[in-house]
């Protein structure tokens, strides 16, 4: 082959080449061929560590309480359901720690610490009913209901966005239900009652006044003679009672000094809070030319006590 035709066939040769030689990243060659030269490394290891977090539970939903009415002298049993709901699946809810709670401002709270589960839906969520015990004396109005639980890993969930309604109760019971007076002569004055009667608040009201309506008392045995109710008074006891209001037949008289709150009138302490007053009854005399027998109410009547809000 002549010299001619050899150039011209590297000049082909060179043209073909070029390209591919310009595209190739000579750094890195460079430095692939100097690791192979030198022994040095050209890759090297990472290690990982990835966490997956905790899902705090939630509790989505809290069942409407309609309202409800106190029940006189005792509790009232409240039951509801709440559903908490946990992505991490129900089985991280720990069921042990499920709870809820009726709570409002100057009230002692309302608790239940052992709510059960009751049935699951789906994959992340779980019922639970709770049953609270609701006193005659707790406050009526809004109640905050407080459903909280915690998952298996400590976080916890908590609900307090539904209310519900403690309704109001205006009873009361009396003890003794009888009145007894000592012996009694015609000069005698100002004899009070063998006994007080206490006036329990068994509802949930509050700034109760107390009024007696009293009846004349007849004589059992000559029953035209009487001992008139105008002869009686009536007081708080921490007053003197013969110097109260008197009575009238038949008519409601307010005693002046008792006003009945709320309370726990099973203290049987008569005080402020534990719903109870006490009144004492006082016979100021009686008129010189009746006769020396019982008089009682058997004829006219029972006296009758009244709270009146």
């Amino acid at each position: 082959m002549k010299r001619g035709e050899l150039l011209v066939i590297f000049l082909v040769v060179v043209l073909l080449i070029f390209p591919m030689i310009s595209a190739i990243n000579f750094t890195d060659f460079w430095k692939d061929f100097k690791a192979r030269i030198t022994g040095e490394a050209v890759s090297g290891t990472a290690a990982l560590n990835i966490t997956i977090g905790n899902a705090a539970p939630t509790i989505p939903f809290v069942e409407v309480i309609t309202p409800k009415t106190p029940t006189e002298g005792t509790n009232t049993s409240i039951t509801f359901n709440f559903t908490a709901r946990d992505t991490d699946g129900f089985g991280n809810l720990n069921d042990s720690t499920a709870a809820s709670y009726f709570q409002k401002t100057g009230e002692a709270t309302r608790s239940n610490l052992t709510c059960a589960p009751a049935g699951t839906s789906g994959a992340n969520d779980k019922n639970y009913t709770c049953s609270i015990n609701m006193w005659y004396f707790d406050g009526n109005g809004a109640w905050t209901i407080n459903a909280t639980i915690k998952d298996n890993a400590a976080s916890s969930a908590e609900n307090s966005t539904t209310t519900f309604t403690f309704n109001l109760l205006n009873a009361m019971v009396i003890s003794p239900p009888a009145l007894t007076w000592p012996a009694v002569g015609l000069s005698s004055v100002n004899i009070e009652a063998n006994q007080n009667i206490t006036v329990n608040n068994t509802g949930n009201e509050i700034d109760l006044t107390i009024n007696v309506t009293a009846k004349d008392l007849r004589g059992e045995t000559t029953t035209n003679q009487f001992i008139y109710s105008n002869n009686f008074t009536v007081n708080n006891a921490t007053f003197n009672p013969c110097a109260a209001t008197e009575m009238a037949n038949g008519t409601s008289i307010n005693v002046t000094n008792a006003t009945l709150q709320k309370g726990n009138n099973s203290l049987n302490y008569w005080n402020a809070t534990s719903g109870q007053e006490q009144t004492v009854y006082c016979l100021q005399g009686v008129v010189s030319n009746i006769s020396a027998q019982s008089y009682s109410t058997s004829f006219l009547g029972a006296w009758t006590i009244t709270t009146i809000t």
